[in-house]
């Protein structure tokens, strides 16, 4: 790169030429010297010219990195519904609109896929955590989750018997209590992390879930049909399936009994 840079620098000043630098006489002294202010000024004209022709040489895949939300740069598409086009459309670019700052699009830029009920391909492997730890996370939120999607199963109803002009006044808002988003937050931190391994890739896709949900409720709330209201629904249903699915991977006997998975 350097030496391209250099010809370029030789070639603009015509140093390649004979006479480009030839002596010229001094008329008052008759010295045989080189006018300095129009050297500097060559070089100068040369130094904007080659400002302008590096982004030209500069490679190109420079150009095709993107950083993501968390600053990783990556070498794709970064983009809120990229790798689910059921994501939530309502995501900020800059992952500022959701419950838990730091998840799977935060890192990595891009959607979630869903996890298929019984299905083990993603994600590929699980954290190792103690199962006294995940025994006492179930045993204090366990129950308290359970009520908080049952109150989201809920919402169909509402959706159904409420004129869309309603939705935004009869449907609680996303941070409301009763959906219990905050201790399923809690409970994917002791099921997945611990003081050794920090903030796994999984309790990221955990949150990335959460999120979900919290972003599609939001979606019901402002939808102005009820087919877009059932659509939202559908989606925080598949994100709730996907989180109990995530878990119930390292709920074993002595952890307690799976999440049962809700219907779509």
């Amino acid at each position: 790169m350097r030496s391209l840079l250099l010809l370029l620098l030789l070639a603009f000043l015509g140093l390649g030429s004979a006479g480009a630098f030839s002596p010229q006489r001094n008329e008052v002294g008759g010295s045989s010297t080189v006018e300095r202010r129009e050297v500097l000024s060559s070089l100068a004209g040369a130094a904007g010219a080659l400002s302008a022709l590096v982004p030209i040489i500069a490679p190109a895949a420079a150009a095709d990195k993107t950083f993501t939300p968390g600053g990783s740069l990556v070498e794709r598409e970064v983009g809120i519904r990229v790798g689910n086009p059921e994501a939530s459309p309502s995501r900020s670019f800059d992952n500022g609109n959701v419950l838990f700052g730091q998840d799977h699009y935060f890192k990595f830029g891009a959607a979630a896929p869903w996890i298929e009920p019984g299905g083990t391909d993603f994600p590929k492997t699980m954290p190792f955590t103690p199962s006294q730890q995940r025994y006492d996370i179930l045993k204090k939120y366990g129950i308290r989750v359970v009520e908080g999607t049952r109150t989201i199963e809920s919402l169909g109803e509402t959706i159904r018997t409420c004129p869309p002009e309603e939705y935004g006044s009869k449907i609680l808002a996303s941070d409301a209590p009763e959906y219990m988003l905050r201790p399923m937050g809690l409970m994917a931190n002791g099921f997945l992390a611990s003081e050794n391994t920090g903030a796994t890739n999984e309790l990221l896709l955990a949150r990335w879930y959460i999120n979900e949900i919290y972003l599609d409720i939001g979606d019901i709330r402002a939808a102005t049909s009820e087919a877009d209201a059932l659509k939202s629904l559908d989606a925080a249903k598949k994100s709730i399936n996907s989180y109990y699915g995530l878990l119930n991977r390292v709920i074993t006997s002595k952890v307690g009994d799976p999440f049962e998975l809700v219907k779509i």
